[in-house]
């Protein structure tokens, strides 16, 4: 009998032996799970834009990744940068810009240098793309491929390059030639001095004058002149002109004469004189680039088209503005009219005549 017992008492304690190593491991393999972190997930599609890659010089980082993992609400991305032996990449003035991805990111802490780190701002889930900015950060002085490493408390791993280099810039050079073109010609009464003129020279026949009329241009079919500019100058140009005489001549008797002087024109006063048409001017509607032409006195007065009647601007044997742009214009033009009377005391002849020298001038 007590043998048997003595049998049975071994064999219950190699039982509880047993039970006991087995209890032991379990509660190993159990605090092991307990301690054991959570596997790090690493990104793909890592990248970092710069909005300048040259050595030393302030950047703006856009940087962008997509998870594998989910990302607790308040844990951090880090992302440090290598210097590869130069400086670090500076964060003295860097700031977050926004972030555009299905994880949302901010509070960003760059307070050591090399090293960017944001906050989710909630639990983001795999993948959620990460998408931010950064500006402000200064660029290592070494340049070269540097290593960025990602990191943090979210559990995102990876790594990735960006590149430094040395200058980033190209300069990009040309030079345009300055460049004027000038037409001025008589053409017809009711031709608008306009688009496609390209006359040259001509003759402007004010016919036979009364004393009970103005002769003017566009009236009875007598001709006006037309002048048209175009000119790249960022100055502008101005156009003159020149009287042969100051007056209308008699080319048999030079000192018969129809007088000229700025005034408003009058039947029956004897005057001769230009003006600059207030509604006929402006810019080819082939090319309508540039400024305006402006009238300068004394041919700026009232000056409308087709009308016998208004004021002049006395003719010199000196060079006169007659009208100008400030800066470059395409087929800019501006018509001009004659206008002329007599008196009852003017004298007959049937060759009255005066020659204008028309000068196109740019400023460069």
């Amino acid at each position: 009998m007590s043998g048997e017992m003595g049998s049975l008492l071994m064999k219950n304690n190699k039982f509880i032996k047993l039970v006991s190593r087995v209890t032991a491991a379990a509660t190993i393999v159990s605090m092991f799970a307990m301690v054991s972190p959570a596997m790090a997930a690493e990104a793909t599609g890592m990248s970092d834009t710069l909005s300048r890659q040259m050595v030393s010089v302030d950047a703006t980082h856009t940087i962008s990744m997509t998870l594998t993992g989910s990302v607790a609400d308040n844990a951090t991305i880090t992302l440090t940068y290598a210097s590869n032996g130069g400086t670090d990449f500076l964060m003295t003035g860097a700031a977050f810009g926004a972030s555009s991805g299905t994880c949302v990111v901010d509070t960003l802490d760059a307070s050591t240098a090399g090293v960017i780190s944001v906050q989710a701002a909630e639990a983001c889930s795999a993948a959620d793309t990460v998408i931010f900015t950064v500006t402000g950060v200064t660029n290592s002085d070494t340049a070269g491929s540097h290593q960025v490493t990602i990191g943090g408390t979210g559990g995102v791993t990876g790594n990735f390059a960006i590149a430094i280099t040395t200058d980033d810039q190209v300069n990009v050079t040309a030079t345009v030639d300055p460049t004027i073109t000038f037409n001025v010609g008589a053409q017809a009464s009711g031709t608008a001095c306009a688009t496609g003129f390209a006359g040259n020279g001509g003759t402007v026949a004010l016919g036979t004058l009364s004393t009970g009329a103005i002769t003017s241009s566009d009236v009875s079919s007598v001709y006006h002149i037309c002048t048209r500019l175009s000119t790249n100058s960022s100055s502008g140009a101005a156009v003159t002109v020149e009287s042969a005489y100051a007056e209308l001549r008699s080319t048999a008797v030079n000192g018969d004469t129809i007088p000229s002087a700025s005034a408003a024109m009058a039947a029956g006063t004897a005057n001769y004189g230009l003006c600059a048409s207030s509604a006929n001017y402006g810019k080819s509607s082939t090319t309508p680039a540039g400024v305006d032409p402006t009238r300068t006195a004394p041919f700026n007065g009232s000056c409308a088209n087709a009308t016998a009647a208004g004021t002049v601007g006395g003719l010199t044997t000196s060079a006169q503005e007659v009208w100008s742009v400030s800066d470059a214009v395409g087929n800019g033009f501006q018509e001009l009219i004659l206008k002329a009377a007599i008196s009852g005391t003017t004298k007959a002849h049937t060759d009255y005549t005066d020659l204008l020298t028309f000068v196109a001038t740019g400023t460069f």
